[in-house]
């Protein structure tokens, strides 16, 4: 396997580059993460070294066990490739537009798609969107962490988008790709890579970007991007989009290698569209209002936002987007949208873990209690916390180094653990212990 590889890289780099690049796949695979700049604006980790095109990210010295570290479930930091962060390129583009609309096509696990709410204007829109169901908790897991509202789930096929005739203002392809840039840190990608496999992964991409291309409006912007390294995947692509779609190179292309920078690899290009994208998709998504809502319900967060009821559950978005994002949910196979703020249980209302994460959070809305260590890594695992006598009785937001981690509902005796059972965390006793 690592024969025809290293032929194939010799066909896309010089035969002396092409042996530092397989040298580089058998060192340490960098470690970074990206600080969430409107949590907080501290170094979360003391020593740590900028990562250059991305000024909210940082390498680490070492690898902590981030699952120990409650400030990640508090959506202080995401842990992702430095490689990836390249994807901040985008943000002087956003900013000369008005009211962008963003799709992010294949967005699991969510590291494009939370960059893309730090950068995107506050009256922007995202869809993140995930084809595989199993995907799917895991985006939302990280969507809810990042606390913005100005975003929507959906799982659909690429080709549903068709019908959203240019509709978003920016398309980001992240396509699934032959994953040469995950060589150095998982063994298996070696195992399972082909020149066939390249072949096929091209097929898929351009059906892909074929599918994608009638949602980007005339003149909106695609980002393509791969974590693989030769040249049928990325350079040959750039070329078939503007030649058979119909597109003008902004960006790039830009190739990421693990031997030229400090990180996995990584393949961007931005291009502008200037073929016709036909009938405004926005004529099909048409503003609708939502279900009424309750005489007395809660309103926890800051800014302007409007409120809808789903069943039990009250959501919040964004006063600009409520309607908007409520018609799309007509069309699209949403999942998720907005803040959910609270489920209503007979005359109480009780806040979810996503409004504890919420950037809008309004601070002095629940009483807060500060935890240790020790009892964050309790209330992550659900356990039962108990309170000092005096504690405040009913819901209490619980934080911890400043940073909101969840609700409990404080019994006195005892107490509820309201984090979700789906982002337990499981720890051995033996890890506990170090």
């Amino acid at each position: 396997m690592m024969t025809d590889f290293k032929k194939m890289m010799e066909q896309s780099l010089s035969p002396g580059e092409a042996e530092l690049l397989l040298a580089s796949l058998d060192t340490p695979s960098p470690v970074s993460i990206r600080q969430h700049t409107k949590k907080t604006s501290e170094e979360l980790f003391p020593g740590s070294v900028p990562v250059p095109w991305c000024p909210a990210g940082r390498y680490l010295e070492e690898r902590p066990v981030f699952t120990l570290d409650p400030r990640f479930h508090a959506g202080a930091y995401y842990v992702q490739e430095a490689s990836g962060m390249s994807v901040w390129q985008l943000a002087p583009y956003l900013k000369e537009m008005n009211a962008p609309r963003i799709l992010d096509a294949c967005a699991a696990p969510g590291g494009k798609s939370t960059l893309l709410l730090d950068i995107i204007p506050e009256d922007g829109l995202l869809v993140s969107n995930e084809i595989i169901r199993s995907r799917i908790p895991v985006l939302n897991a990280n969507l809810a962490r990042w606390g913005y509202p100005n975003v929507m789930t959906t799982q659909e096929d690429p080709a549903a988008f068709r019908e959203l005739k240019g509709y978003f203002d920016v398309v980001v392809a992240d396509v699934p790709c032959s994953g040469e840039g995950l060589f150095r840190k998982d063994p298996e990608a070696r195992k399972t890579w082909s020149p066939a496999q390249v072949e096929l992964c091209a097929a898929r991409q351009r059906r892909i970007l074929g599918d994608l291309w009638p949602a980007l409006r005339k003149g909106g912007l695609l980002l393509y991007s791969t974590c693989t390294f030769n040249s049928k995947e990325n350079e040959e692509q750039i070329e078939w989009i503007q030649k058979q779609l119909g597109a003008r190179l902004l960006l790039g292309p830009q190739k990421f290698l693990p031997h030229r920078i400090r990180g996995e690899g990584f393949f961007m290009a931005v291009l502008e569209k200037t073929g016709s994208d036909g009938n405004s998709g926005r004529d099909k998504v048409r503003a609708r209002g939502g279900n009424p809502l309750p005489s007395h319900f809660p309103q926890p967060l800051q800014g302007d936002y409007s409120w809808s009821m789903k069943g039990d559950l009250l959501k919040a978005f964004p006063s600009s987007l409520h309607r908007e994002m409520l018609a799309l949910e007509s069309v699209l196979p949403v999942v998720h949208s907005g803040i959910a703020v609270a489920s209503r249980k007979g005359n109480d209302w009780i806040p979810t873990a996503d409004l504890a994460l919420a950037t809008d959070l309004k601070k002095d809305f629940y009483p807060l209690f500060t935890i240790n260590l020790q009892q964050a890594l309790a209330f992550l695992r659900r356990e039962s916390l108990t309170f000092p006598p005096g504690t405040e009785k009913g819901y209490l937001l619980l934080t911890y180094d400043g940073f909101p981690v969840g609700f409990v509902k404080n019994l006195g005796t005892r107490s509820n653990n309201l984090h979700p059972v789906s982002r337990r965390i499981l720890i051995p006793d033996n890890r506990m212990k170090k």
